[in-house]
This record gives C-alpha cells, sequence and structure tokens, in this order.
C-alpha cells in the first residue's frame, strides 16, 4: 500500500518539520530561477503601451501602397541589394583591438546605421534604438524598439554620427509608413524580436548613407564558427552602472558564441526548448549595452569578385549586464534565420 506524505502519520515531528523546509527552499529557488529569467529577458525592453498594435496589409491588398485587389501571387518579387551594392562604405571602418568597452567610430564608416526614435506626440523623444537599412524604403530592426507603437510615432534618422537627443525631432527622421512586427514575438524571452519598417518616403543614398547586405538563410557556404569576428554599432550606454551615453556613434568588436557554449544555452534555450532565431555574440568585458537594441551585428565577407563588403548576421535584442559578467553573452536575432521572413514583408509593401 502506498501511502501518501501527508495523510501519514508516521513521520516524526522533525521529519516534518525537514520536510517543509525543503520543500519551502524548493519554491524559493523556483521563484529566484523564474525572476532571473524574466530579468535577462526584459533588460532591452523599452516602454511599451499595453495593447499590441500589428501594422500589417490587409491579405485582398486594398492598401494604396500596392494594386486594388491584388492577390499574393501578383505581388512582386523581391530581392535585395548585392554586394557592392549593399555591405560596402565609402569611408572604410579603422577598428582597434582595445580591450574596452567599445570606440568611436569613424563618422559615416557604417552607412547603413540609423539612430530609430520613438517621439511622443509634442515630437519630443521618448526612447530610442539602432536600425540598418536593408532598401532605401526599408528598416530592419527589433520588435521591442516599435511593439505597440503606431507608425506615425516612429522615425529613423540616417548620417547621423555626432548624438544630442535634444536636437531629435520628427523634422530631421523619415517617419514610419508601416510597421512589420515578427507575429510570434514574444517580449518575455524577446523570442522573434524582430521587425520590418516601410518609411512614408524613400531615401537617397550616398556616400554616407548605403545598405547593409543580409546574411543569407543558407549559409552553409560561410558558415558562422565559434570565436569568428563580428561588430556591433550604436549610441547605446557605455557601461550598464550609470549608464553614460556617448557623444558619438560607437563600435566594438565581438566574437560568434555558438548556441551550445555555456554563457549562450541558458539565454536561447537547450535542446528541444532553443530557440533557433536568437544567436550570441561577445567579449567580456566588451559588449553593447541598453540603448544599441536593433542595431546591426556585422561580420566582413571576403567576395569571390575580390572585394570584401559587410554583412548583417544579428540583430541587437538583449543582454544581461553589459558585458561585466563572464558567464553571459548577449542576444541577438538570427539574420539568416528570418531571411525568408523579411523578404517577404518587403515584398508585400513594394
Amino acid at each position: 500500500m502506498i501511502v501518501h506524505p501527508e495523510t501519514s502519520n508516521s513521520l516524526s515531528m522533525p521529519s516534518k518539520f525537514l520536510k517543509t523546509i525543503t520543500i519551502a527552499m524548493l519554491i524559493l529557488a523556483t521563484i529566484m530561477v523564474l525572476a532571473l529569467t524574466a530579468s535577462i529577458a526584459l533588460l532591452f525592453t523599452i516602454g511599451k503601451p499595453t495593447n499590441n498594435n500589428e501594422y500589417q496589409l490587409p491579405t485582398n491588398c486594398s492598401e494604396n501602397l500596392l494594386p486594388t485587389n491584388c492577390s499574393d501571387n501578383q505581388l512582386p518579387t523581391i530581392s535585395l541589394a548585392e554586394p557592392c551594392d549593399c555591405g560596402c562604405p565609402a569611408i572604410s571602418p579603422v577598428i582597434t583591438n582595445r580591450i574596452v568597452n567599445g570606440e568611436p567610430a569613424v563618422p559615416n564608416s557604417w552607412p547603413w546605421q540609423l539612430l530609430l526614435v520613438a517621439f511622443n506626440l509634442t515630437g519630443s523623444p521618448t526612447s530610442y534604438c539602432g536600425a540598418s537599412l536593408i532598401t532605401p524604403q526599408h528598416v530592419l530592426t527589433a520588435a521591442h524598439c516599435v511593439f505597440g507603437f503606431s507608425p506615425r510615432y516612429i522615425g529613423v534618422i540616417p548620417r547621423l554620427h555626432e548624438f544630442n537627443i535634444s536636437s531629435l525631432s520628427p523634422t530631421i527622421a523619415y517617419m514610419a509608413q508601416r510597421i512589420y512586427v515578427h507575429e510570434s514575438y514574444d517580449d518575455y524571452y524577446l523570442n522573434d524580436d524582430i521587425a520590418v519598417i516601410r518609411l512614408r518616403t524613400p531615401v537617397n543614398l550616398d556616400d554616407r548613407l548605403n545598405l547593409i547586405c543580409l546574411a543569407p538563410a543558407n549559409m552553409s557556404s560561410q558558415p558562422l564558427n565559434e570565436g569568428a569576428s563580428l561588430v556591433a554599432t550604436g549610441w547605446g550606454a557605455m557601461n550598464s552602472v550609470n549608464r553614460t551615453r556617448p557623444t558619438v556613434l560607437q563600435q566594438v568588436r565581438l566574437q560568434y558564441v555558438p548556441n551550445t557554449h555555456p554563457s549562450c544555452s541558458p539565454l536561447v534555450g537547450v535542446n528541444e526548448n532553443t530557440r533557433p532565431g536568437q544567436m550570441c555574440a561577445g567579449f567580456p568585458p566588451k559588449a553593447v549595452c541598453f540603448g544599441d537594441s536593433g542595431g546591426p551585428l556585422v561580420r566582413s565577407i571576403d567576395h569571390p569578385n575580390g572585394k570584401t563588403y559587410w554583412q548583417q548576421v544579428g540583430i541587437m535584442s538583449g543582454t544581461v549586464d553589459c558585458g561585466i559578467n563572464p558567464d553571459y553573452s548577449d542576444v541577438y536575432a538570427r539574420v539568416s534565420y528570418y531571411h525568408p521572413w523579411i523578404l517577404d514583408k518587403v515584398r508585400i509593401s513594394s
């Protein structure tokens, strides 16, 4: 006969007390694990309205951006720019090996880098993120940077180097026309943390503003290997303690960290719970920090034509502590995984 502990009278008082203490400690440990997970997931989350407004074209394609009553198979076939129509800056970046948390970039050496700003009703900036230009009218960023915002309050500022938040206004920004947040975006784990923005008007490309190449869906010919050199850029905080903002665009050299690495797997899930749309990069104490969300993580590639170009492999998503703790990498959305999704959003809005 099986005797359930809670109904048995055979336990002594000390045994019952120890059992109660053990159960309480297990409950407390569970709560602490859940709290840690939540804190990791929310470090890069900016202020969001309670409603999740999804801005997508209706399936009947009746928006004024597209032919009236068009069907999906009548939409144009889209292909993004090829090297060196993308990824080849006219002003070459200069990256040192300083063991610090980033360094100032050469002005306009990352010409696809955009500052994404959320404005309020009066036109004052309320928050900002990074973003990258993938077509003259489409921008790639993190979902949590635009989640719940109306397009009328979201704008991007190109050709920016010096950062002065008091000078930011909708009058100098290219404002959003539509925002496509990934349909499965999860603001708890920051899974599927990716969004595409269509601008009201296209930008004019020049030596200071150009497109970034995107990692293809199939990367078998150019895989990301552990320790591969990567570069992140943005105007995020210089550290996680006092969150001092930089005055100019910063760059930091990082390394690719596989999802199975001990510093990455606790953040992106393991085994059947792994999230393939997430990836890690880091090189403590060098890291990204608050305000870098949505910005590009890039690598340089030697093209068969002899040229070297830059390719975006990640979108900044989350961090534990801006590189202070070497036990954790930073988390990015994996561009190659979402390449078909990105193409689809560009296609239906072109």
